[in-house]
């Protein structure tokens, strides 16, 4: 995956409201066990793919401060 810095704010911010919107269902009075069930493992697989994000973000703010540091 080679997304820019930029994207990758985009896309982890996005994952982060899908998250929020994940606890909001979970609020809902009356869901079945297994909604409860299949958004709780949602909820667990956003953050999972945001924390690789935020790895993957982190490992690009060297290369941007090195570029800025060229100019």
């Amino acid at each position: 995956m080679n997304l820019s810095l930029k994207a990758t704010r985009f896309v982890i911010e996005a994952l982060e409201h899908y998250r929020q919107y994940h606890d909001q269902q979970l609020q809902q009075e009356g869901l079945a066990d297994n909604e409860v069930s299949e958004l709780v493992n949602d909820k667990h697989y956003l953050e999972a793919i945001k924390q690789e994000l935020e790895e993957y973000r982190d490992s690009l703010l060297p290369q941007r401060k090195a570029v800025k540091a060229d100019d």
